[in-house]
């Protein structure tokens, strides 16, 4: 299960970066009087500089392996229909290497999504673009690798912009209505939001929120 009522009072853009490019061009005018014979020809005035362009978006592309030992066997059966349905547009990669996961991000946090890879929790930052991206998933299917994560551990998020390097900076436990972990931030952030604990039985009562800020930014709490 995942917080599907996780709002936040900021409206954010969308997927891409948008570069508004103001070119001035120098016009000439050409005088009415024809020139002396005898005048020195002007200078050519040199041709302006090209504009800057837009930075291309990049193909991401996901590896496709999947390790389920630590799935749940309804969380094998719904991955396996999901595959037979189209698959949905590709936000990024979340790759966290010590915990060996890798998994594609989706947009949303439907069934059709989560049961086949991770889903940007709606109305928080698209990845890619500054802000808290709020990332959810199956506590018994991708997840569940979450209980071995550390702070300090590395989290990368592979983008159709640029591949961004996180820190874990935390790691708690929370209920369903604490939406303060998916508030829109100053900075980039990813938040990991999954549903604790991990081999509960039944709808789990608590929330397993990772925190992870870039690698610039991180500083280790005093223990």
């Amino acid at each position: 299960m995942v917080p599907h009522r996780y709002r936040s009072n900021r409206t954010l853009p969308g997927v891409g970066v948008t570069l508004l490019l103001a070119v001035t061009l120098a016009s000439c005018r050409r005088g009415t009087d024809k020139p002396r014979a005898s005048a020195q020809p002007k200078p050519t005035a040199p041709a302006p500089a090209p504009a800057p362009q837009p930075p291309p978006s990049r193909e991401v592309t996901w590896s496709g392996k999947v390790d389920m030992k630590l799935w749940s066997g309804i969380r094998v059966r719904t991955y396996k229909a999901a595959l037979t349905r189209p698959t949905p547009p590709m936000l990024a990669i979340l790759k966290i290497p010590s915990i060996h996961l890798e998994v594609p991000v989706y947009d949303g946090t439907s069934d059709a999504v989560l049961d086949l890879a991770a889903g940007r929790i709606e109305h928080t930052a698209l990845p890619g673009t500054p802000g808290n991206v709020g990332i959810a998933a199956h506590r018994d299917g991708y997840f569940r690798a979450l209980k071995d994560i550390k702070e300090g551990d590395e989290l990368v998020l592979e983008t159709h912009i640029a591949t961004e390097q996180y820190l874990v900076e935390w790691i708690k436990i929370t209920v369903p209505t604490d939406v303060s972990v998916i508030a829109a931030t100053p900075g980039p952030t990813v938040t990991l939001v999954g549903c604790y604990p991990f081999y509960y039985q039944g709808p789990a009562p608590k929330r397993f929120i990772v925190r992870a800020v870039p690698v610039t930014v991180y500083a280790p709490h005093e223990k």
